[in-house]
């Protein structure tokens, strides 16, 4: 495809640069349902999915132009070939984890599904198959996990140090920098204490909108998820910490306003979209985004443990101190992580320390050699 604009390279291949006949197969793949027509195969798919599909189809676009392949000349479906999957997971394997490539492959093989339905995928799904049994994280998550406890009192030390300075009346009139530096940081130890507390998956967590989302009934406040809006397309409804209600509503009087009120340079190109409800903002009135949000844990935890806590591993580690301080209800960790299923729980985010429980079965063992001792000697006692 000559003409093309200059892009990074391994890019994805924007949707507008697609063939034609790529951009219409995908289109049909969207087609919302009606009476007449039934709808196409991602037309049910969450929008975040839509958007991970549409960008490993471009990742693969992008690959073929770079192997000098025309792909005006070919019809989508017969450009996917077992050759040339091939030779597109050795070129994914280069410098990337084995996870990240079953990751990128995994929306590949559903985006083929979805645009050509007719096609007989079943060698793809099986060399998937074969791939994601063999992927091995490459990454020890077990030694940057942290207790949940930790994280917990991370946050409200930076709620309590940023507090402090919010309450200098000087600091308002004197240090506008300092006072927006403050309500951050606020706002991040607000969203680590509830991500220790109640961690959510990063899209949602970020998706919570005053009012429809967040919810307060007296002095109870709510967060609640519809099922189209989660991962596992069920409903999520739980109660905001009780310790962190004050902090919620020091947040939304006087932190968020501070935020929201914040001067930042803006390109016109670009203009900001407003929060509105949405209920983490950064400077400037802005919705935090996922960068925003990283960057803020990358800061705080890594200077605070040593190492980067990323909001997917506070999942891990509230489910791990779970079964770590109360293994005989580890079951509340599915309910409060929102797993359809323990296993899921069990096999993906509890990381159980082996000296713990060493030493619970040492304990359990130690107090069964007393009691056989006290009824032996009970025994011997009542003997004639």
């Amino acid at each position: 495809m000559a003409g093309l604009p200059a892009r990074r390279e391994h890019a994805a291949l924007p949707l507008t640069q697609w063939p034609e006949q790529d951009r219409q197969a995908w289109d049909a793949a969207n087609r919302q349902p009606d009476f007449l027509v039934p709808g196409g195969h991602a037309a049910r798919w969450r929008p975040a999915s839509q958007r991970n599909a549409e960008r490993a189809h471009g990742r693969w676009l992008a690959w073929l132009l770079e192997q000098g392949v025309a792909l005006a000349n070919e019809a989508p479906m017969a450009r996917i070939t077992p050759e040339r999957f091939t030779a597109y997971v050795a070129f994914l394997r280069k410098g990337r984890a084995p996870c990240t490539v079953v990751g990128y492959l995994s929306w590949f093989s559903m985006l083929c599904k979805a645009m050509f339905p007719e096609g007989d995928w079943r060698w793809l799904h099986q060399a998937h198959n074969n791939l994601q049994r063999e992927a091995r994280p490459t990454r020890d998550k077990r030694s940057r996990m942290v207790p949940a406890q930790g994280l917990l009192q991370l946050g409200h030390e930076l709620m309590e140090h940023a507090g402090t300075v919010l309450d200098d009346a000087s600091v308002a009139t004197t240090q506008p920098r300092q006072r927006v530096a403050a309500a951050r940081d606020f706002r991040d130890g607000l969203m680590i204490a509830l991500l220790a507390l109640r961690p959510l998956r990063v899209t949602n967590f970020l998706g919570i909108t005053i009012g429809r989302h967040l919810r307060r009934s007296g002095d109870r406040v709510t967060l609640s998820f519809a099922g189209e809006e989660t991962k596992t397309k069920r409903p999520i409804e739980t109660i905001w910490p009780e310790e962190l209600l004050l902090s919620l509503d020091r947040y939304l009087a006087e932190v968020r306003p501070i935020l929201m009120a914040a001067k930042v340079s803006v390109d016109p190109a670009r203009p900001p979209r407003p929060a509105g409800a949405i209920l983490w903002v950064g400077q400037g009135g802005t919705p935090l985004t996922p960068g925003g949000l990283t960057k803020a844990l990358q800061r705080h935890t890594t200077r605070h443990f040593g190492h980067y806590v990323n909001a997917h591993l506070f999942r891990d580690c509230l489910a791990t101190t779970v079964a770590n301080e109360d293994p005989d209800h580890v079951h509340m960790a599915q309910h409060m992580l929102h797993h359809t299923k323990l296993s899921t729980t069990e096999r993906s985010y509890i990381l159980t320390d082996s000296r713990l429980a060493l030493r619970r079965h040492h304990d359990l063992m130690a107090k069964l050699r007393k009691a056989a001792r006290q009824r032996l000697r009970a025994r011997a006692e009542n003997a004639p």
